[in-house]
């Protein structure tokens, strides 16, 4: 593997903690495929495209093994698997049941300031500029932790999103074909909940939501059969 083939990482930032830094441009490329499903990486690889040491890549290999974003074989090499279908499904039921307790505690506790600033989201989202793929996940994800800031279950946000890898691959493939998908619609529905203070309304909202990427799911393993196993 040369340098080249791994300039879409991008430069460091040595200003700032390197380690942060390469698992997020290698978590990245793999979601937005730029390392797809079989490809090999090296540390060593990474190391110098990035011009790092390998301590840093080494860690965030690690970290990423742990979240299903790479396999790693000592005498083979490391690469990137396949997107396992059955922890797609494992990590929706976790996310399903963290944020529609979020959702309800929201439509409890969000005051009049914090719903404004979530409308305010919202007219971005609905921004010509915001229908890239990568552009919208990044705001649909800004969506989703505000709400867990503003029902005061910040740490709620933080699991989601150290487990839900696999599924972004997921969100990536589906968004990719269909930018943003409707998905301001139905955050438009849940705000809505939020502000009337319908906790019940807003939790049925939020999993309708969140069960949208499962109903897909069947068509997009089926569209792209190469990034999927099972």
């Amino acid at each position: 593997m040369t340098e080249a083939s791994l300039d879409f990482l991008g430069p460091v930032d040595f200003s700032k903690a390197i380690a942060p830094q390469v698992h997020r441009k290698l978590r990245n490329a793999i979601i937005r495929n730029f390392l797809v499903p079989g490809r090999r990486v090296s540390e060593a690889g990474v190391a110098e495209a990035l011009n790092v040491s390998r301590q840093p890549v080494r860690e965030t290999f690690i970290l990423l093994a742990e979240q299903g974003m790479l396999d790693i074989r000592p005498k083979s090499g490391s690469s990137v698997p396949q997107i396992s279908i059955s922890k797609v499904l494992q990590i929706q039921a976790i996310r399903e049941a963290i944020e529609a307790d979020v959702a309800r505690a929201a439509a409890r506790l969000m005051t009049k300031p914090q719903i404004d600033a979530l409308y305010r989201q919202l007219e971005h989202q609905d921004d010509e500029r915001a229908r890239a793929a990568s552009d919208f996940m990044e705001l649909d994800d800004l969506f989703h932790k505000t709400l867990a800031q503003g029902a005061q279950l910040p740490f709620a946000w933080n699991v989601i999103e150290t487990q839900k890898a696999q599924l972004d691959r997921v969100r990536f493939l589906a968004l990719s074909k269909e930018p943003s998908k409707g998905i301001p619609a139905q955050h438009f529905a849940i705000v809505e909940a939020i502000s009337a203070h319908n906790p019940e309304r807003a939790e049925m909202e939020m999993r309708a939501h969140l069960r949208d990427v499962l109903r897909d799911l069947p068509v997009i393993a089926r569209n792209n059969s190469g990034y999927f196993k099972e």
